[in-house]
């Protein structure tokens, strides 16, 4: 498997790799639904009320949303796409490509009930700015594996021949990368990379 990225940290690299078999996010069990629907492509719809996609055909997003918000004690916020090429998503505000006027738009809405979080918060609802920052996460998490972006870390630590110079193996190289940890299923390159510099900056180094 190809690597996407490797880095050298203090104590050794890291090695980011894809991971081949990510479970979605949307099988976690999570607290907010997704209503999502671009043309050619398939995105989770997730109607609790199973009255959304008749709304949506009377009055575009706006409907639904309105819907959600008073019969149904939601916080909804837009999802918006942008698809060049491949299909990227973001909910919350419209701004960098996802205001784009020709290749963006509304991709659907991502929302909760505010008595399912305040259950799974421990019978304490910690605000709707907190609830909107949950969505626009689930909507992040989705997004990062959908494009591919779930990956792996390999941490490697160079150990050097015990022979030093004096060793007589053609192909030694003076010394060997070794794994010290692996770890799969990192949503996002960058916090691959932080878990394993972590893991090489706690480990004793070979002299």
């Amino acid at each position: 498997m190809e690597e996407i990225e490797i880095v050298e940290v203090p104590g050794g690299r890291v090695r980011v790799l894809p991971d081949d078999a990510p479970q979605s996010p949307r099988d976690w069990g999570t607290v907010g639904h997704l209503i999502l629907d671009v043309a050619r492509h398939a995105l989770p719809w997730e109607d609790h009320t199973g009255q959304l996609q008749q709304l949506r055909e009377r009055g575009g997003w706006r409907l639904p949303a309105r819907y959600l918000t008073v019969f149904h004690d939601a916080v909804v916020v837009p999802v918006w796409g942008y698809a060049h090429g491949d299909l990227a998503l973001r909910a919350g505000a419209r701004v960098g490509s996802f205001a784009d006027p020709w290749d963006s738009g509304q991709a659907g809405l991502a929302y909760l009930l505010r008595s399912e979080l305040r259950t799974a918060c421990g019978d304490s609802y910690p605000g709707d700015e907190q609830a909107r920052a949950y969505l626009r996460g689930e909507v992040e998490s989705y997004d990062q594996w959908a494009s591919g972006q779930v990956v792996g870390y390999i941490a490697e630590q160079w150990t050097p021949c015990p022979a030093g110079t004096a060793c007589e193996h053609g192909g030694c190289g003076g010394g060997d990368w070794v794994e010290v940890e692996a770890c799969w299923g990192i949503y996002g390159i960058d916090d691959a990379i932080t878990q394993g510099r972590t893991v090489l900056a706690g480990v004793r180094h070979p002299r």
